[in-house]
């Protein structure tokens, strides 16, 4: 073959090359495949970055468990009670003064409180558990609204034992993020006793509350009052205690 036919031929050559390239690129057929491979390379992984990302992913985790706020609140307090006792009816009234005494824990809105007071003034002691379930609110220091069932066991020195079942409500309200109001009411349970008959009860409380970080100072007015009938009477007992319960609460 002649020089001038080789070249005739390498002519057509590229001429059809670029006739195809453009019948191509008018048809959107990218034949770029420096490009379409870099394409590909931006969606891939690899095992190596699977397990790299696995590794962090757990240090994540782990940095969210050791900084993320416990489910578990705990609160100890601890008052000073100063009332006056008073039958309906009655012409005098007397002042004793008792110490009380809370504990509670809570795992989310789930929690139990155990209560003591020692009462040397009228010979008594109460020890109280309730189990909480809080309807509003996260946390035992923002505003909440909690429904609680527990017992109560009730030692006298002239009666002796008895143990009665109530019931109780309570609000906790914030007004600013570190002084707030509460409140709560408990029924007790009627029962029948064979030294005082029929006993039934409840207990008002109102108060305000100032919070310093993990502390918290409070006064709070309260009222008990305690309904009693015996076997063979006909009119009931109406025993009053109202007055004034101030403390100091810690939350951990």
């Amino acid at each position: 073959m002649s020089r001038f036919s080789s070249l005739v031929l390498l002519c057509i050559m590229v001429f059809s090359s670029l006739s195809y390239a453009q019948k191509t690129r008018r048809w959107g057929i990218d034949l770029d495949l420096t490009k379409r491979a870099a394409d590909r390379e931006k969606g891939r992984w690899s095992l190596g970055e699977w397990l790299e990302m696995k590794e962090r992913n757990r240090m994540m985790d782990m940095w969210l468990s050791m900084n993320s706020p416990s489910p578990f609140e705990f609160s100890i307090s601890g008052a000073l009670k100063n009332y006056k006792s008073e039958v309906e009816g009655g012409a005098t009234s007397e002042s004793y003064s008792t110490f009380f005494s809370e504990f509670s824990a809570y795992a989310q809105f789930v929690g139990i409180t155990a209560e003591y007071e020692n009462n040397g003034d009228e010979g008594y002691n109460d020890v109280n558990g309730m189990l909480n379930i809080r309807l509003l609110g996260d946390s035992i220091q923002n505003t909440a609204f909690t429904i609680h069932y527990g017992q109560r066991a009730h030692d006298n020195d002239t009666s002796g034992r008895r143990t009665q079942q109530f019931g109780q409500v309570s609000l906790q309200v914030y007004l600013t993020k570190y002084f707030g109001i509460d409140g709560k009411y408990r029924h007790y349970l009627p029962i029948d006793t064979e030294s005082l008959g029929n006993i039934e009860g409840s207990q008002s409380e109102a108060g305000v509350f100032i919070d310093f970080n993990a502390f918290r100072i409070f006064g709070t007015w309260y009222k008990e009052q305690e309904k009693t009938k015996l076997p063979a009477a006909t009119d009931t007992t109406t025993t009053d205690r109202t007055g004034i319960k101030s403390g100091l609460k810690i939350f951990f």
